[in-house]
């Protein structure tokens, strides 16, 4: 029936929201792989650089996007702790389920390169970042800095700036926005903000999130609609090639079957509930 189909749609993108909540307080994760795995990538996209002129005007793009930014906070705010905790304690494990959440949407995305360009040299892309992400996995991490806490006019400036270049990694799939919060020495008063509930900090990056969203959502569907074959291909290589920066190691072979159980657990979730569920420019459903 419609009403439950709307429901379902709304709940499939609040879990979806959650889940990038989730990638995004996680280092070497990305919102935007987590979305291309939920098969929300291009839709998303649309909605947020067409606001105004796409698919029915603002009102039903805000109901849309409304489920998937609930779900980003709740995500981000409710599971701070618990993945701080799975991280604490399972360390392993829990970087083994996104690992194989990652591996789940690989066979699709696959097929989607294929289908829009099946010569090998439209695959270029995909060596090019692959290559990247390698490059990146091998890079050291600097350590953590101290948090900011007081709401001084250079916090927030910081803050807000913070904000600008995490979006890159909501938008592009396989670029950890932890990763590069931790290159600006800002993860710790990210992750300090959301566990203290500092609003001031919070609302400036939040801010400058949503206006570096909008930019690179513009950039990235003009591209992905003018150059599809490579620009699939590039994504592809992305999102592979972020599993090496996720990659933990295993501590020894009783750990290695939980870790396994683990990855399958993911590699399942994401190629039932995800990229076998909708294709990457797939169905959009009106709100």
């Amino acid at each position: 029936m419609p009403g439950s189909k709307k429901r379902r749609d709304i709940a499939w993108r609040l879990i979806t929201g959650a889940l990038i909540g989730v990638a995004n307080i996680i280092p070497g994760i990305s919102g935007g792989t987590i979305a291309v795995v939920t098969g929300i990538y291009e839709p998303l996209l649309s909605r947020i650089s067409g606001f105004f002129t796409v698919l029915g005007g603002w009102r039903r793009n805000l109901a849309y996007l409304v489920p998937v930014v609930v779900g980003v906070l709740l995500g981000a705010l409710g599971f701070a702790h618990l993945i701080g905790a799975l991280l604490d304690h399972y360390p392993e494990q829990t970087m083994f389920f996104f690992v194989g959440l990652i591996l789940g949407s690989v066979p699709f995305l696959f097929r989607t390169a294929i289908r829009n360009s099946p010569h090998p040299a439209a695959l270029s892309p995909f060596v090019i970042t692959l290559g990247l992400m390698l490059v990146m996995a091998a890079a050291d991490r600097p350590p953590v800095g101290e948090p900011l806490r007081e709401l001084t006019a250079a916090a927030l400036t910081q803050v807000f700036g913070a904000g600008l270049v995490s979006a890159v990694a909501m938008i592009v799939p396989g670029v950890s926005g932890s990763f590069l919060l931790l290159l600006l020495g800002m993860y710790s008063t990210f992750v300090a903000a959301i566990r203290e509930l500092n609003l001031g900090l919070l609302i400036a990056f939040l801010a400058g999130t949503a206006c570096g969203i909008v930019a690179m959502a513009k950039l990235v569907t003009f591209v992905l609609r003018r150059f599809p074959a490579p620009s699939y291909a590039a994504i592809l290589g992305l999102v592979l090639g972020s599993t090496a920066t996720l990659w933990p190691g295993i501590a020894s072979p009783l750990s290695a079957l939980a870790s396994a159980g683990s990855a399958l657990l993911g590699f399942a979730a994401a190629y039932r509930l995800g990229a076998g569920r909708r294709s990457l420019s797939g169905s959009d459903s009106d709100s």
